[in-house]
């Protein structure tokens, strides 16, 4: 059989599909002359100068990989680092705001408050307006608008600006020791330096373990010299702990009675640590410490006023939130129309815990915080006026109802005579709010009252009233002229004669250095409070009634 070749067929290679796509099939005839391999290698060559500039590059088939993870090609991750624990420093200037107490949401079921519960004492000479005294109820204030009374940049009444104004309180004297303006400086002092030297290493003062917290551990312990089985449990301790956050505000306020702020270097180390601990304790609405029992009322109005004062005399910024915030709960805590008792509205007054709450209210408000004092006060006075009722031709300041008799812990009513210390606060609230003047007939008279005989501070047992002579001085001391002159120098020879390491007792045994005896510079605990507080109580009390001289300016001396 012929081949292709040899019937004159021109034969082709089998061509790739690329070379087969290259060549035309229109035309052969130009290449027909050409070798078919030199035609092939043009070919190749022209196409792979075209895949080199126009192909799209492809990337390598990914390579999936197991890897063998261990430990030692992944470590363990370090453990989380711990935050710095919160340092409580009133110097740091943080907002109080970010540091909250846990809330507290307790309502006392029954007021077992010590002082007479009855709804007639036997002096009263009018209907009980309080449907139930003993009654109290606490509920939670409305936290929804905080700043309803007591505007953190502005409001109405009161003074001063965002630092504090201070007002008179700046005018104490600050150096303490050695200032001549300091009346009764070696007793005052001495009863600093036990508050100090009795002062618990968190910040705080126990009516029942500041024997344990003194530092004065070689010094000679005894108890009281005189009444030696009164105002003491188990050993010289008043009640118990719930008295400790209000103790804790009455013995700052002996501090800044003289001058003396957390700024001050000589009982720096002593304040600081006190406010801190009212810090911690004050509670999201603005109460120092829990709602448990009665006791808050008094321990929130002591603390507010301790606060304050230290905002007032140091302008320290980081403590005026914690002023506005206690101040603003004083003011839910009022009943609508009327004064405070132990809860937040509780429907019934008296006028001890109203007296309390006008005086750190007063405070406050030189101290440079702004709130409404034309309701609160007005409404306070209304309670004032409402129990203060003519009495065989006198008028008389009742507790809890009109004309009745004072306070009194259940168990030392049989033991302590009645005396006007409802007279004596009246005569302060109503000055301090502007509700009355000096030329009032009835502030005169209340005034003439306290410095009457069998009211004049006598060192007896059945007459033995601390907290009446606190108040009864302020009051006396607004008044001035011979009312005051009177119950100072009774007041006076008390205190100084009758105050630890001064008594005659004690410097016969040669007891006359703070080294030698525990207690000295403290009062004995043996009044008719002295079985709540203790000794802390009696000592910060006394020491107040002793600055009366420069705690508040006299109405007649402010211009």
């Amino acid at each position: 059989m012929a081949t292709q070749e040899q019937q004159g067929l021109t034969v082709q290679p089998e061509l790739s599909y690329l070379e087969a796509e290259a060549l035309p099939d229109e035309d052969l005839s130009a290449g027909a002359s050409v070798p078919w391999v030199a035609v092939a290698l043009a070919v190749h060559v022209i196409l792979l100068m075209v895949a080199w500039f126009i192909m799209p590059s492809t990337r390598p088939p990914t390579v999936s990989e197991m890897l063998s993870v261990t430990t030692e090609q992944i470590p363990e991750p370090p453990p989380p680092v711990q935050p710095p624990p919160v340092q409580h420093d009133i110097l740091d200037h943080r907002d109080p705001e970010q540091e909250p107490v846990e809330d507290q949401h307790v309502v006392p079921e029954d007021d077992d408050h010590a002082e007479d519960p009855n709804d007639k004492p036997n002096k009263d000479i009018a209907e009980n307006p309080n449907d139930n005294p003993s009654k109290v109820e606490s509920p939670h204030p409305n936290k929804d608008n905080p700043n309803s009374s007591v505007g953190l940049d502005g409001g109405t009444g009161g003074g001063g600006g965002a630092g504090g104004d201070g007002g008179y309180l700046r005018k104490r004297p600050r150096k303490g020791c050695g200032d001549p303006e300091l009346i009764h400086e070696e007793h005052v002092e001495a009863a600093l330096e036990w508050l100090r030297d009795h002062q618990n290493r968190e910040g705080y003062w126990s009516a029942t373990t500041f024997g344990e917290d003194s530092t004065r551990t070689n010094a000679k312990h005894t108890y009281n010299i005189e009444f030696r089985d009164v105002g003491k449990t188990d050993g010289d301790i008043g009640w118990e702990a719930t008295c400790d956050i209000g103790l804790t505000g009455l013995a700052m306020l002996a501090f800044t009675g003289v001058g003396y702020d957390h700024q001050n270097a000589k009982y720096a180390s002593t304040l600081r640590p006190a406010i801190n601990y009212l810090r911690r304790v004050q509670d999201n609405d603005g109460c120092f410490g829990p709602k448990e029992d009665d006791h808050f009322a008094y321990n929130h109005a002591i603390c507010t006023m301790a606060v304050a004062e230290m905002y007032g005399l140091s302008g320290a910024k980081v403590l005026r939130p914690i002023v506005e915030r206690a101040v603003e709960f004083i003011l839910q805590m009022q009943n609508p129309g009327m004064g405070w008792r132990y809860g937040v509205r509780p429907g019934n007054n008296d006028s001890s815990v109203t007296g309390w709450m006008v005086l750190t209210l007063h405070t406050a408000e030189v101290a440079g915080i702004r709130f409404d004092k034309g309701s609160c006060y007005s409404d306070a006075a209304n309670w004032f006026e409402l129990v203060t009722v003519d009495v065989n031709g006198y008028p008389k300041t009742g507790y809890d109802s009109p004309g009745s008799a004072c306070a009194r812990l259940r168990s030392a009513i049989d033991e302590y005579d009645d005396v006007p210390s409802m007279d004596a606060i009246f005569v302060m609230s109503m000055l301090f709010m502007d509700k009355r003047d000096l030329a009032d007939q009835d502030i005169r008279t209340l005034g003439k009252t306290c410095t009457e005989k069998d009211f004049l501070p006598k060192w007896e047992h059945n007459k033995l009233d601390y907290y009446y002579w606190y108040y009864a001085s302020l009051a006396l001391y607004q008044m001035g002229g011979s009312l005051w002159n009177q119950w100072e120098q009774s007041m006076v020879k008390a205190l100084l004669n009758h105050q630890r390491g001064f008594h005659e007792t004690d410097r016969k045994a040669g007891l006359t250095v703070k080294e030698a005896l525990d207690e000295h510079g403290s009062w004995d605990p043996v009044d008719a409070w002295g079985g709540a507080g203790g000794r802390v109580y009696s000592t910060a009390i006394n020491a107040l009634t002793l600055q009366t001289y420069y705690r508040h300016v006299r109405m007649n001396e402010k211009k």
